[in-house]
């Protein structure tokens, strides 16, 4: 099974060096990326390694995984998950039933994101490698 944090990890980085044409969404995933790694100061290597370091997550990456996630729709202007991203986010990987169950109703529970630090509720939603 993929991860959900491998497979956004892979999707992005690896659309950031793709040479092929992009879709929309693709664009502004690589454009968010930039931005946010931009902001938090995100080095190369660090978007290498990034689902090594999401494991333990320093406040800068805290950080930088909260600007992309507002960025990019999945928390709204109040901090709250947006549900419908979420669900097209599962809809990707390969996950039984009661997996994916079990990660929406997860992110269901998860209160405001307001601070980096509240971005560790996003990440215990995550299944693990």
């Amino acid at each position: 099974m993929c991860s959900l944090k491998t497979l956004v990890c892979c999707f992005l980085i690896g659309a950031i060096y793709a040479e092929k044409e992009l879709s929309e969404e693709k664009k502004k995933a690589v454009e968010v990326l930039i931005e946010c790694g931009k902001k938090w100061d995100i080095s190369e290597e660090e978007f290498q390694n990034m689902d090594q370091l999401m494991k333990d997550p320093t406040d800068k990456i805290l950080c930088f995984l909260k600007c992309t996630a507002e960025k990019d729709g999945t928390l709204d202007e109040a901090g709250n998950v947006e549900m419908k991203k979420i669900d097209r986010i599962t809809a990707m990987m390969k996950l039984k039933h009661d997996e994916e169950n079990s990660i929406k109703e997860c992110f269901r529970k998860v209160s405001k994101v307001k601070t980096c630090a509240d971005f560790r509720n996003i990440m215990k939603c995550m299944p693990s490698n």
